[in-house]
């Protein structure tokens, strides 16, 4: 009987782990492409950006809105910043709310734009 309670809480163990592992998987994926698309945002323009990152957080299942994904664009810089909650089934049929906190700080090199050409001046 005591090895069936033993067998029965590792089994649990072993759940919530998975269960919390993928979350965080999940979460690693989301930042990650998040960086790279700050890093590589070239000429684009926020709501572009904005966009790539909804996308993003479509196509790893984060349950996050239009609303807690803020990004912005500071001379050579890209910034995204979203929150999210994720429910993580800890143990069977219970459900614990997690925060994740993404913050994505990226230099990018934009490419010149004919508007940045200035004639007569070779620049």
């Amino acid at each position: 009987m005591g090895t069936l309670i033993k067998l029965a809480i590792a089994a649990l163990i072993v759940h919530g782990s998975w269960r919390a592992g993928t979350a965080y998987w999940k979460y690693y994926k989301f930042r990650d492409n998040l960086q790279a698309t700050a890093q590589f945002a070239g000429a684009g323009t926020v709501p572009d950006l904005h966009a790539r990152a909804m996308e993003i957080a479509s196509e790893f299942d984060i349950p996050v809105t239009a609303e807690q994904v803020n990004v912005r664009q500071e001379k050579n810089f890209t910034f995204i910043d979203a929150a999210y909650t994720d429910r993580i089934e800890i143990l069977p049929r219970y459900f614990y709310p997690w925060e994740f906190k993404v913050n994505v700080r990226a230099f990018t090199v934009k490419t010149p734009t004919s508007q940045d050409f200035v004639p007569g001046t070779g620049q």
